[in-house]
């Protein structure tokens, strides 16, 4: 259990002290050795989180400290092998540890939601040790295979199949707006070139950010609204507001009449309920060749 590791990663991406103290806290009551062999059993099962959960249960049980917070240190602690492998790569440490500082926002998320110090989400992160995504600027972003309808930008067709950069929005609460975004597309543009072998590259998100029914619940200065403006909207679809919590935190389960309205955001959604407004998904893409967006 290499804790100058953890040290150097928590202050690096910019744990909260209290955050920091409740993992050295923790790394203190768990037996360094079931730790180590846990995280080996992660990298060796390719970062099964299903079958790396009773381990995690284990050790919570063993030590008495929450599975929360457990998850939470030991995703940092198996960070330092990623760390080794972006080393290998070439890759900057800067880009290490500005994507790994998403452990930090989903500790903040815990904490918000769950009482503790960790995170509940362990499951999204086996992308982050395989080295499939990278945050470059405000986002976060991965090479995948496209999986919506094909479409046409500036003259380029884009199929079922084809290698596009799909983003994923962290709440690091860095500035989110037109500028920012632009910079990061930049970053990613370069980061991305020997895949993109000095072609364009195609941008696609899917997310609850991009629901066109939103549109006219938020004000039209709201930087989510800006963030719809980038993308040509492929498809959209109604369903349940699984992502209440990202807006009201754990008083998310409310009935819409008494939900809290303590920022612009809730305040928005909060209308947007009580009048009877769909919530929902939708899929958007755009082509970017290194400096302007394309749409259509």
């Amino acid at each position: 259990m290499n804790l100058n590791f953890l040290q150097l990663l928590m202050e690096k991406t910019g744990f909260p002290q209290e955050a920091q103290e409740a993992y050295r806290a923790a790394a203190g009551q768990i037996d360094p050795e079931e730790m180590a062999g846990t995280i080996s059993f992660y990298y060796e099962n390719d970062f099964d989180t299903q079958l790396t959960a009773p381990l995690i249960d284990e050790m919570a049980a063993h030590s008495g400290v929450s599975v929360y917070t457990v998850w939470g240190l030991f995703l940092a602690l198996a960070a330092e092998k990623a760390y080794q492998a972006y080393q290998e790569a070439g890759i900057a440490d800067q880009v290490f540890f500005d994507t790994f500082s998403d452990l930090r926002c989903k500790t903040l998320e815990c904490k918000e939601n769950k009482g503790v110090w960790g995170t509940f989400v362990a499951f999204w992160y086996p992308i982050f040790y395989r080295l499939d995504i990278f945050k470059l600027g405000r986002l976060e972003y991965e090479v995948i295979s496209y999986r919506g309808p094909a479409v046409t930008l500036g003259g380029h067709r884009v199929n079922p199949g084809d290698q596009v950069l799909n983003i994923h929005i962290p709440s690091s609460g860095e500035p989110f707006d037109a500028a920012a975004r632009l910079a990061s597309y930049k970053l990613a543009y370069e980061f991305f070139q020997d895949r993109l072998k000095g072609g364009p590259a195609v941008f696609v998100c899917h997310s609850w950010l991009l629901y066109p029914g939103y549109r006219k619940a938020l004000p039209e200065d709201s930087n989510i609204v800006s963030f719809m403006d980038d993308f040509a909207i492929l498809e959209a679809e109604d369903s349940s507001f699984d992502d209440a919590w990202r807006v009201f935190g754990p008083e998310a389960e409310k009935a819409p009449a008494e939900l809290p309205e303590k920022t612009r955001m809730q305040r928005a959604f909060k209308k947007h309920l009580l009048a009877g407004g769909k919530t929902g998904c939708a899929r958007g893409a755009f082509l970017f060749d290194g400096e302007k967006l394309i749409k259509s």
